[in-house]
């Protein structure tokens, strides 16, 4: 049986691609998905997201730390692209997944992530060489580096969202892999982050109430749900600004009035003065 490492690109701290979908909300969420089909199938599978660095080369450097202290065959790093905004013109952006070199050892379960992910719909970009990019760079192991579909083209969006979150990371497991993902028990995911907090209930968040935020540079958005725009800071009320940072994202330790509360699913959103901002998601509270 294989061992891999796999993480999510990016964190809160210093966020990713955000348009129509959110690449950091998103990217947890086919890590999570890939992690648990390896396991299911007898494989080894450590989570290397980081989520504590506070610079875009910390944030490199602690996934790289994470995944070269396992020993494994291959590092997977998952990511959601971004170009132009575009509407929609009826045709995706698609998938692509970058090596090392055309002589990686993971060249060829590129190319197959590549086929299965097109597969579902998606335009298929091929596998690209970056001797560039930091985690292909700096990992002992052959690592890939996938990109998930754009998140500012509304017709990947439109296509992922309706093939679902399930369908993509088998198809990236099987491509991995070489072979269908066969149903069955499964094996506990080993990992090295915390597991994710229980989600509280409705009555957590009440119209009215103020709140304080647990993390730093929180976006507000235009409605409730990673698929609405992010505001820019000058989009905000007078008293955000002064605990906003220049892109427009909020401050942690920042106090918020309450003023209506919307359950997506275990996620919750609730709206204050300025937009909409996630009280609790993807397994995380951020608001308390």
């Amino acid at each position: 049986m294989g061992t891999y490492n796999v993480h999510g690109g990016h964190n809160r701290i210093v966020p990713g691609a955000s348009c129509y979908m959110d690449e950091v909300t998103e990217d947890r969420k086919i890590t999570v998905g890939v992690i648990a089909l390896l396991t299911s199938q007898g494989h080894t599978a450590y989570n290397c997201t980081d989520d504590s660095g506070r610079t875009q080369g910390q944030n490199l450097a602690n996934i790289v730390a994470k995944c070269n202290s396992h020993s494994v065959d291959l590092d997977i790093s998952i990511h959601q692209n971004a170009a132009k905004v575009d509407p929609g013109d009826g045709k995706t952006k698609g998938v692509e997944v970058f090596v090392h070199s055309t002589s990686s050892a993971a060249y060829a379960a590129a190319e197959r992530v590549c086929k299965e992910l097109s597969a579902l719909g998606f335009t298929n970009r091929g596998v690209k060489v970056s001797t560039t990019l930091f985690v292909l760079r700096k990992t002992k192991a052959p690592a890939m580096l996938i990109e998930v579909g754009f998140v500012d083209d509304k017709d990947d969006v439109n296509l992922y969202n309706k093939v679902g979150n399930d369908a993509i990371c088998r198809a990236i497991v099987k491509g991995i892999l070489n072979k269908e993902v066969v149903s069955g028990g499964s094996t506990p995911v080993q990992s090295t982050t915390p597991a994710p907090t229980p989600a509280p209930s409705g009555s957590s968040y009440q119209a009215g109430e103020v709140y304080t935020l647990l993390a730093d540079h929180l976006r507000v958005r235009t409605g409730p749900g990673t698929r609405y725009a992010t505001k820019s800071r000058k989009r905000l009320t007078v008293n955000a600004k002064t605990n906003a940072y220049a892109n427009g994202t909020l401050k942690k330790g920042t106090r918020v009035t309450c003023k209506e509360v919307r359950k997506n699913g275990s996620d919750i959103w609730i709206k204050i003065p300025s937009g909409w901002i996630a009280a609790y998601y993807g397994g995380k509270k951020y608001v308390g």
